[in-house]
């Protein structure tokens, strides 16, 4: 019993407490715990091969076909953006490796499912015949993206098994998808945690090697650009570099994950509006909404929300003259003015109203020391000055690593 709560993270009394009992009312994994000194995934031999194929012979009509593929191809999406492993999913006749289905009750194997509550679900440890094979309780209150206390989460039940299917036994930090009790996370913006990330790498080691951080001053053009809380930020690729008020150089470069977990994929623009104190990203057709590093309910959403077409914005600006924000997007030289909520109707207008504003530019910025009399056109490695006041552009073309780095 002390092994258990000790494992659990529980006072260790020995005895069946009210703290004990109620983790031991919650949904779980079937698979059993193993008590280890270490808070990271104890494990099990690993498949011997990088290319595993895998099977989902049939589905829940709490969530249909097409809500149970998708969830189960997801978890094993999951797992091999961190590990070498290629995921196949091919037809139950082809004598997958890893075999998935729903079952109630007894199921052929040694472990029958309690309906209701209780056990979710179950897998095998990577090896021949019914090595991998994972299984679902059918009598679950199966759900996808719902959020917290609304059923089982389909996806991360089947993140939690296929690491077992994987060789992971449970985990005692709490925070771990493999933790043995069922525990809510963001589905919509999912990170895998770090204790996960270090027990499945110890198996099959890194995904990709990580490629050398570039240097900023080697850079030929700029992701995004932008003021955030009165510090200068550069963004390319997954990193990011900033420069803090009244400094000359950059720290960097850092991983925007690192402050923004969700922005993992690199961002296409980004912008402050002071008065709301939101930060507001855009990546391909998305946007998230932070104060600071917290992402703000509802967050992400199609930028068709806010009244934009498909695609990508490339670059966004707040102005404090008149409290709107400017988006910039296409070959072309387009730009659209946000309100309150939603772009403005009598808009896509030609960037040349912007007058000498480059098309097809790659950041904007203003705020330089608080101010907000200019915007900062980027295009390249150059930028164009724009004064707010006259409506017009003062300077083309400048070297920003000259002038700026």
């Amino acid at each position: 019993m002390a092994e258990m709560q000790k494992f659990h993270g529980l006072p260790q009394t020995g005895e069946f407490d009210d703290a004990t009992i109620e983790i031991m009312k919650k949904p779980r994994c079937a698979n059993p715990d193993k008590v280890t000194q270490q808070n990271v995934c104890l494990k099990r031999s690993p498949w011997q091969k990088q290319l595993i194929t895998y099977s989902i012979n049939n589905f829940t009509p709490k969530l249909g076909k097409k809500l149970t593929h998708e969830a189960i191809d997801n978890a094993f999406k999951v797992w091999s953006s961190f590990v070498p492993l290629q995921f196949d999913k091919v037809d139950a006749s082809q004598n997958p490796d890893i075999v998935t289905f729903f079952a109630e009750g007894f199921h052929n194997d040694n472990t029958n499912f309690d309906g209701v509550g209780g056990y979710l679900a179950h897998a095998f440890y990577p090896g021949s015949g019914i090595g991998g094979d994972t299984h679902f309780d059918g009598a679950e209150p199966w759900t996808l993206h719902q959020g917290p206390n609304k059923g089982n989460d389909l996806f991360l039940v089947a993140v939690h098994e296929l690491g077992h299917a994987l060789g992971l036994q449970h985990s005692p930090d709490v925070k771990a998808i493999m933790a043995p009790v069922y525990k809510y996370h963001d589905t919509k913006n999912f990170v895998l945690p770090q204790d996960d990330i270090l027990g499945i790498q110890s198996l099959y080691g890194n995904s990709i090697p990580e490629p050398s951080p570039p240097k900023l001053c080697e850079l030929s053009n700029y992701d995004a650009i932008s003021f955030l809380r009165k510090e200068l930020y550069i963004f390319k690729g997954k990193y990011m570099w900033r420069r803090k008020r009244g400094k000359t150089s950059f720290s960097g470069p850092l991983m925007i994950s690192s402050f923004w977990p969700q922005l993992k994929n690199g961002v296409d623009a980004v912008y402050e509006n002071p008065t709301s104190n939101k930060i507001v990203f855009f990546k391909d057709h998305l946007f998230w909404e932070f104060r600071g590093t917290e992402l703000l309910p509802q967050s992400p959403r199609h930028v068709r929300h806010i009244g934009m077409q498909n695609g990508k914005v490339d670059a966004a600006v707040w102005w404090q003259r008149n409290g709107k924000t400017y988006f910039f997007k296409g070959n072309c030289g387009y730009y659209w003015r946000y309100g309150v909520g939603r772009v403005e109707e009598d808009y896509p207008r030609s960037i040349s109203v912007w007058n000498g504003a480059p098309a097809n530019v790659d950041a904007a910025f203003s705020g330089v020391d608080g101010s907000h009399n200019f915007t900062y056109f980027v295009k390249g490695n150059k930028y164009w000055v724009f004064n707010n006041w006259e409506i017009k552009t003062v300077k083309t073309s400048l070297s920003f690593v000259d002038d700026w780095l």
